[in-house]
């Protein structure tokens, strides 16, 4: 597969990395881009992501319905819905609960086409396999989840909508659209930043994704609140 991933931060076996490298990075539906929160912990057979600013669900996502990684986003064959009806949990799964998803596992998924080398149930127990970025046409405008123009054709569409840094660490709510940048206001009001709209990165239909650190992100900080 082409590397379209910073090799340097993974542990490189056979296009696969280890769970523990994808601790906080984003979980998505594969089929539409749907948010499934961020990976919190790993299990031996499930995945923990976490989603919500006030009130935090979790989910403990099967690893057998993992479809892989793309360097930025763990992707699963899981829709929104389902994992809101199947898999939003209190408490962990019971040992064995999750192993009627065998048979869905990712060695048998239809889109197994995006893989140059098949995983095995038992190495998907330790390694995720890499897949390419894709495209999401979750608003009708092709956008694509990668570090690219953000494909949004109406600016006033993502207010009330919201930000995540590359690194993704959530940063607030956008709040204001002009000519030339985006004004997100951060949880409480505490603070406020003007990104210019160049520095967009991906819009997915629920959140916007900045070209930017968090890290990095004080040089668009307003001074003054407005």
């Amino acid at each position: 597969m082409s590397n379209n991933t910073n090799s340097s931060n993974f542990n490189w076996k056979d296009d696969s990395i280890e769970w523990k490298d994808i601790i906080k990075k984003e979980a998505r539906g594969y089929e539409k881009g749907d948010d499934l929160g961020e990976v919190q912990e790993i299990g031996q057979e499930f995945v923990v992501t976490e989603r919500g600013r006030v009130k935090k669900n979790k989910f403990y996502l099967p690893k057998m319905l993992v479809a892989g990684y793309d360097g930025d986003v763990l992707w699963f064959n899981i829709t929104e819905q389902e994992a809101e009806d199947n898999f939003k949990k209190d408490e962990p799964p019971q040992m064995g609960e999750y192993s009627r998803y065998k048979s869905a596992s990712v060695t048998e998924q239809p889109d197994t086409h995006t893989f140059e080398k098949s995983v095995s149930s038992r190495d998907l127990q330790k390694y995720i396999p890499l897949i390419e970025k894709r495209q999401i046409d979750s608003v009708g405008t092709n956008a694509s989840y990668t570090r690219s123009n953000a494909g949004i054709q109406d600016w006033d569409s993502i207010l009330k909508k919201g930000a995540r840094t590359e690194d993704s660490v959530a940063v607030g709510i956008v709040t204001a659209v002009n000519n030339e940048n985006v004004i997100i206001t951060s949880d409480g009001a505490k603070d406020e930043f003007s990104v210019p709209k160049n520095e967009i990165q991906s819009y997915n239909g629920q959140e916007v994704v900045l070209n930017t650190s968090y890290d990095r992100l004080s040089q668009f900080k307003v001074k003054v609140p407005r």
